[in-house]
């Protein structure tokens, strides 16, 4: 098995990078004819990263067969934070080697690196596709998501979110410190249009997983956020037109419970 991918922006795969790297520490790195995918559960499958970037976001796809190899992403993200503006990434893997390589192209130069593979065992089935029917489902910018996220870390280890038909608020207690954040549809920060909310839905969730995601996320984009009562808190970050990531974390109320039962939400 072989492939040599080329994309124009270097920085971009670096960023997505730091996301899932921050919550996986090693992944099997899949390659299809469709584009190339990382998902997996973080290490307490309390969350889990859904990444998907298609072959038409490259300007160079090219593979022999599907592939599936394991990477160590604290290592691929340490080489790819080094990508500069300017550079192109090749991405391809060696099969007389049997390495994956990292090549940022530049003009009239290039620099190389050469990963070993790593043989990861994935404990648990990690379905195709998870479906959930949310209950309250929104889009904010970015920049508001980080905020909140900033203000709830100062005062709590957990984020509340309480949303109805007329709004969402976001909370943090501890027993000498609070804050909340409320924010309307008709807000500037949010996409009316994308405002649905058909039953009102309360959760807490772990900060530490939501600030490993957001935190990599570009200000300038928005976020698609979903949840119900008791259920996990899925955040969609579209990559332009090339792509997605996905996260799901799972409540604070019976964690382990709902994380092993993912495996019910597949569609059929």
């Amino acid at each position: 098995m072989t492939f040599n991918l080329l994309l124009e922006d270097a920085k971009l795969m670096a960023n997505l990078s730091s996301v899932i790297s921050s919550i996986v520490a090693e992944s099997n790195f899949k390659v299809s004819e469709d584009g190339i995918s990382i998902k997996a559960f973080d290490a307490t499958r309390i969350s889990m990263v859904d990444f998907f970037m298609k072959k038409e976001a490259f300007n160079k796809y090219e593979i022999d067969d599907s592939a599936s190899i394991g990477l160590s992403l604290e290592t691929l993200n340490s080489i790819l934070k080094t990508a500069k503006a300017t550079e192109h990434l090749k991405m391809s893997l060696n099969d007389e080697t049997k390495r994956f390589e990292v090549i940022f192209l530049g003009k009239n130069q290039k620099r190389k690196f050469a990963l070993s593979l790593i043989d990861i065992h994935e404990e648990g089935t990690i379905p195709d596709t998870i479906h959930i029917d949310f209950d309250a489902n929104f889009e904010v910018k970015a920049t508001f998501l980080q905020q909140v996220i900033k203000d709830a870390e100062m005062i709590s280890d957990y984020l509340r979110v309480k949303a109805n038909s007329d709004g969402v608020t976001f909370s943090a207690e501890s027993d000498t410190k609070e804050m909340s954040t409320y924010i309307e549809p008709l807000s500037e920060e949010m996409d009316t249009d994308a405002y649905n909310v058909v039953d009102e839905s309360e959760s807490v969730y772990s900060l530490d997983f939501l600030a490993n995601f957001v935190k990599g996320i570009r200000s300038s984009d928005s976020v698609k956020i979903s949840f119900s009562q008791e259920q996990p808190l899925r955040i969609v970050y579209e990559i332009e037109d090339k792509g997605h990531l996905i996260y799901f974390v799972a409540p604070r109320i019976e964690e382990s419970e709902v994380i092993d039962d993912y495996d019910n939400y597949e569609s059929n």
